[in-house]
């Protein structure tokens, strides 16, 4: 990036009303870090207690879900990803994108896509039952509960987006992109 180049991405992470932004290695005191801005920005511009709550959960989540899931990077041992909050007229919209393993990506549109066509009755009933299921996984995706995408459907306003497109010289990976509009 040109010196000059920064005034034109500031320019428009102001008009993206873009609260926090951040792309490279993801460590839980990076996380912690992250989230400590986020909550003090969502302080500063959420509309009540429950949104900030509510945007503040997913931006958690997101993140672990990178930190636990993003395999790691050949040249630091870490995962990377990106996250990001914005903030629009009507809603908040919290995004990650990291690498995940060809082999997933099967289950994980599985999965995402079965959240996606709950209703917010549904995803709460599927999400006290797995608080109560104390069957590990045993497909190797998920490193909790399996509640991730369960606790992204109940946060967001809309139904969870995502997308997963190859990584370009990159034959076992493919890119994972998450949002949820609060």
């Amino acid at each position: 990036m040109e010196p000059v180049e920064i005034d034109r991405f500031r320019a428009d992470a102001r008009d993206r009303q873009v609260l926090l932004h951040y792309s490279g290695e993801i460590t839980s005191p990076v996380v912690a870090t992250l989230s400590d801005t986020v909550r003090e920005r969502l302080d500063d511009s959420a509309p009540d207690r429950r949104v900030a709550r509510r945007v503040f959960s997913a931006f958690v989540e997101m993140a672990q879900n990178v930190l636990h899931y993003a395999p790691p990077d050949q040249a630091d041992g870490f995962p990377h990803g990106t996250l990001t909050v914005t903030r629009g007229d009507v809603h908040f919209t919290v995004m990650c994108c990291n690498r995940v393993r060809n082999d997933q990506v099967g289950r994980i549109r599985e999965r995402v896509d079965a959240v996606r066509t709950m209703t917010l009755d549904e995803v709460k009933a599927a999400y006290r039952a797995r608080l109560r299921d104390e069957t590990p996984d045993t497909e190797g995706i998920s490193k909790g509960a399996g509640l991730g995408f369960l606790t992204l459907a109940r946060e967001a306003s809309a139904p969870i987006d995502y997308h997963i497109v190859p990584v370009a010289g990159e034959p076992d990976d493919a890119e994972f992109h998450l949002r949820a509009i609060i």
